[in-house]
């Protein structure tokens, strides 16, 4: 990794192949997307050298076939106006980068810690224009290529207008057009850019609720669940509940089970350092809501994606002192998980969320936090799953991935679960904390680390 310095070759706007037409140059944006925090989603791609072509023809195509993704996707290449109430789809551009590395891509990333990785996206994804996304591109992208041939493209998209699913339907209709048959690939869609302010009316005033306040440097490691562990977390979930009771629901998620095991070490760590106060410990969990909600099935054709920011949020609580610690099993807090995530509804949707978050968009936070003292602590951690990941669509001509994964610096926590190139039966773990936390976790936990942060023998 020493020497093996990054070179920008170019920095180019690109802009949709055909101008937008002027009744789609404004597009609002929805209460999910206004409560979104202005931050981009980070994400690499690495590919191994199974090309046929120089470098530069390859980058010229791959600009050319984004352009056109972006007659389809065109709000990419606008603003977020001003006012922070809607896109001004006005062709502006979305950034693309060119990069080259000297090096092989294997020696370079290899053993290289997260912070090495995020020179590989286009811009910083937490911190840009003040915070604000106003006058910034939407989307951009970076191609590096190193000098055995093999590359990475990073990408970074605007929360404000996409959660991850948006960004991986971008990215597969990208891919599709890049390889001239995007009328075969059956996960290409239409994107529906409207829907989301139409089932979630915006509210009439800019909302700019504040990021997580930096705790220091964070150490990033990925957690490798096999099939074994897996399987062995499902029975264990059957049978160390405290509850006297009949659990309602024992086909637990792969999703549910990791989890819950993931958030017990974090309740324990965050025990260990407050010295045994009582923990208030609260798991969030961004919830898909295309497959959740039938209103939003039933205005959605099959060849249709609603575009935007659909989540909502799974939230379980666990109290955690010294007279209940030891009681509460690992199978109390993946029924916890379960229950948060299963009750997620059209129903629940629309008589709780939508009134919670237009309360959160007019009050702030001041109803999520509770007074906090030396002897009772509040710990809210936000666990993410990128768990259907469909590498095999990601291929722009050159073969699939060999890995993928999130990239950033080392400003927040990323915790994500992410699907494992062996598909159903693994999954990946990648969590950030502060250095001296890791060394509070278990051998239990930390056994399942792997050496690099990315898999590249695919």
């Amino acid at each position: 990794m020493e020497g093996k310095k990054i070179e920008i070759k170019s920095r180019d706007l690109i802009k949709p192949s055909s101008p937008t037409p002027h009744d789609k140059r404004e597009l609002k944006l929805s209460l999910i997307d206004q409560l979104a925090p202005q931050i981009y989603t980070p994400f690499l791609l690495f590919y191994k050298n199974q090309h046929h072509e120089e470098p530069s023809k390859i980058t010229l195509h791959l600009k050319q076939s984004l352009s056109e993704s972006l007659n389809k996707f065109y709000p990419l290449a606008g603003r977020l106006n001003p006012n922070h109430l809607c896109i001004d789809c006005d062709d502006s551009g979305a950034l693309f980068v060119e990069a080259k590395v000297h090096g092989s891509l294997s020696e370079t990333v290899k053993n290289a810690p997260y912070e090495h990785f995020g020179q590989y996206l286009p811009m910083e994804p937490y911190t840009n224009n003040n915070g604000s996304h106003c006058g910034a591109p939407l989307l951009a992208v970076q191609i590096t290529w190193f000098g055995c041939g093999g590359s990475i493209i990073g990408i970074c998209i605007s929360h404000k207008i996409a959660d991850f699913m948006s960004l991986l339907t971008f990215l597969v209709s990208w891919a599709a057009i890049k390889r001239d048959d995007s009328q075969k690939s059956p996960l290409v869609k239409v994107p529906n850019f409207e829907i989301g302010a139409h089932l979630f009316n915006p509210l009439e005033f800019p909302i700019n609720l504040p990021l997580p306040a930096e705790e220091g440097k964070i150490v990033v490691k990925r957690f490798v669940f096999n099939k074994e562990k897996i399987t062995e977390l499902k029975e264990l979930a059957k049978t160390s509940s405290s509850s006297s009771s009949s659990p309602s629901v024992n086909n637990f998620t792969r999703v549910e089970v990791i989890s819950a095991f993931l958030w017990k070490h974090f309740i324990n760590v965050t025990r260990a350092k407050n010295h045994g106060a009582t923990i208030m410990s609260r798991i969030w969990q961004p919830v898909n809501l295309r497959n959740r909600m039938s209103s939003l099935a039933a205005t959605s054709p099959d060849d249709e994606f609603p575009f935007g920011n659909m989540i909502t949020y799974a939230l379980a609580s666990a109290v955690s002192d010294d007279s209940n610690h030891e009681k509460m099993g690992y199978g109390d807090l993946v029924h916890l998980v379960s229950d948060a995530m299963r009750k997620i509804n059209n129903d629940y949707v629309y008589n709780s969320v939508i009134p919670f978050l237009k309360a959160l968009g007019t009050n702030g936070f001041p109803g999520l936090t509770q007074q906090q003292s030396s002897n009772f602590r509040v710990a809210n951690w936000q666990l993410t799953s990128w768990s259907k990941f469909p590498t095999s669509e990601l291929d722009f001509g050159w073969g699939e991935p060999i890995s993928a994964g999130p990239a950033a610096g080392t400003r927040t926590r990323p915790a994500i679960l992410l699907g494992s190139k062996s598909g159903e039966e693994e999954m990946e773990a990648w969590i950030g904390l502060l250095e001296d936390e890791f060394a509070l976790l278990p051998d239990e936990l930390l056994s399942l680390a792997a050496t690099n942060l990315y898999d590249l023998n695919g």
